[in-house]
């Protein structure tokens, strides 16, 4: 994690182009790589190791955002985000510098001053967290909890709150009703290297052990990169 924390660069596990299933319209999305949470039943269980994914320098990662074309915003998932904060707000920071996209961020922990006895680990809140949360217009905090697995939009059990923390997308949630408020579902795609990746937020529980248990029956080789 040192060539994150020093600003310069972020460790990645994954970043694509995507539509709906992760924010509103077109977006960029990052997953950085390392989290402390280890949820039961994550569907990226390849993205804890601190030691896993890519070193992307700031700069080089920025430019490959901003010539992607007709994008509304970022979506910034993991992993934990708030393990690079130093490396997410300068990058969001450049970005922004150039052109007017929102910004959508996921954590396993739980804003504060708005906990209100819900599960999960209060974020620290450094100095470098509170510059971070501060570029964010939707945050959708707290940690997976598998026996609370509900179909809902973008997140994955009801835990999980959507919390704007700008106007951005205020109207967006707070329109969402109970019919509204439904997981926005799955997208198979392939990654940058050609290799299939399915993005989204599983409408059911066990959804990934579950694909990877039909696809074996199948005759399919798996093999998780760390």
């Amino acid at each position: 994690m040192k060539a994150a924390q020093n600003g310069a660069s972020i460790r990645l596990m994954h970043r694509a182009i995507v539509s709906d299933v992760l924010g509103p319209r077109l977006r960029g999305v990052l997953w950085v790589q390392g989290c402390p949470h280890g949820c039961p039943g994550c569907i990226a269980p390849e993205s804890w190791p601190n030691r896993g994914g890519r070193v992307v320098s700031v700069a080089v990662l920025a430019e490959w955002l901003l010539a992607q074309v007709g994008i509304e915003g970022i979506t910034i998932s993991g992993g934990e985000p708030m393990q690079q904060a130093v490396a997410l707000q300068q990058f969001v920071a450049r970005v922004r510098g150039r052109a007017d996209l929102g910004v959508i961020c996921y954590t396993g922990y739980v804003l504060p001053m708005r906990h209100a006895g819900l599960p999960g680990h209060v974020l620290p809140m450094t100095v470098a967290q509170r510059a971070f949360i501060e570029e964010v217009d939707l945050l959708i905090d707290g940690p997976y909890i598998l026996e609370r697995h509900a179909d809902l939009l973008w997140r994955g059990s009801d835990n999980q709150r959507l919390l704007p923390l700008s106007p951005r997308y205020a109207d967006l949630i707070a329109s969402a009703s109970s019919e509204r408020d439904r997981s926005a579902g799955l997208l198979c795609t392939l990654d940058e290297c050609g290799r299939p990746q399915v993005i989204g937020v599983p409408p059911r529980p066990g959804f990934r052990g579950e694909l990877e248990q039909r696809m074996r029956e199948q005759g399919v080789r798996l093999q998780v990169e760390q």
